[in-house]
């Protein structure tokens, strides 16, 4: 009777100290990631303070590179070509660089800003996007981390005093500063019979296709925002894993604010 409950009892250790092993790691590997981005914001700070904003006539603008990108991202650009921008919504840890690879769209969904192997990896834009022409739709994409990190804070969007006070979304450019205000926040399954394809929405060839692109949206929001896009705005889409359900996306769209 006893060499079964031994047996059992040994099992059960071996599976606690596995989880507990794997729970170390995952939360060590989260650390150093977030240190890596502490230090990208660090080299983002340093040269922002390095190179006040430039005047032209009256008003200030944002000092620039040689190569006309934004002084403050050039930096980090000549460290790795792949980085287009950066994401930050304030009071949130998002505060991310953005890259994009053309020849693998997946290329930095479990790598860091060195390239090496990182499991949160890095919010990265849809290959099909354009940054800098730019597409109608700019998609970026990135983990939602247990710890809080990446774009986990998203799916807190979906209680509207969240939303409240946390309207804003700011995507620069490596070449643009960019403020953009929140249109919608939807969940949609993939491969599910009512999939709204939100990531094959890239350029809109019509009035028709863009309307009915945000018409989709805001019908799909958990509630309205008030906030709508005409034809020839640019769009911006936050995507990341639910976890409500197997292949749950949560999906933030927002429109470019203008003067």
């Amino acid at each position: 009777m006893k060499k079964p409950l031994v047996i059992a009892q040994l099992l059960f250790l071996a599976v606690f100290l596995a989880c507990a092993g794997y729970l170390a790691k995952y939360f060590y590997d989260s650390h150093t990631a977030q240190e890596d981005i502490e230090e990208l914001q660090q080299e983002v700070n340093e040269a922002s303070d390095e190179t006040p904003p430039e005047s032209v006539g009256s008003e200030p603008t944002a000092a620039r590179a040689e190569n006309g990108m934004l002084q403050k991202y050039y930096r980090l650009y000549k460290q790795n070509e792949d980085f287009i921008g950066w994401v930050t919504i304030a009071d949130t840890p998002i505060d991310y660089p953005v890259m994009c690879r053309q020849d693998d769209n997946e290329y930095y969904l479990h790598r860091n800003f060195e390239k090496e192997y990182q499991y949160s990896g890095l919010p990265f834009l849809d290959n099909q996007c354009d940054a800098f022409k730019p597409s109608a739709n700019l998609i970026i994409y990135a983990h939602n981390m247990k710890d809080g990190t990446m774009f986990a804070p998203l799916t807190k969007y979906e209680d509207k005093s969240y939303y409240s006070a946390h309207n804003i979304i700011k995507f620069d450019t490596a070449y643009e500063e960019g403020i953009y205000e929140i249109i919608g926040v939807f969940s949609t399954t993939i491969g599910s019979a009512n999939e709204f394809e939100y990531h094959k929405f890239i350029n809109a060839d019509s009035p028709d296709e863009f309307y009915g692109y945000v018409n989709k949206v805001k019908e799909l929001s958990y509630y309205d925002t008030g906030i709508s896009a005409i034809f020839g705005d640019q769009l911006l889409t936050l995507s990341t894993c639910s976890y409500g359900t197997s292949n749950e996306r949560f999906v933030i769209v927002t429109k470019r604010k203008t003067e």
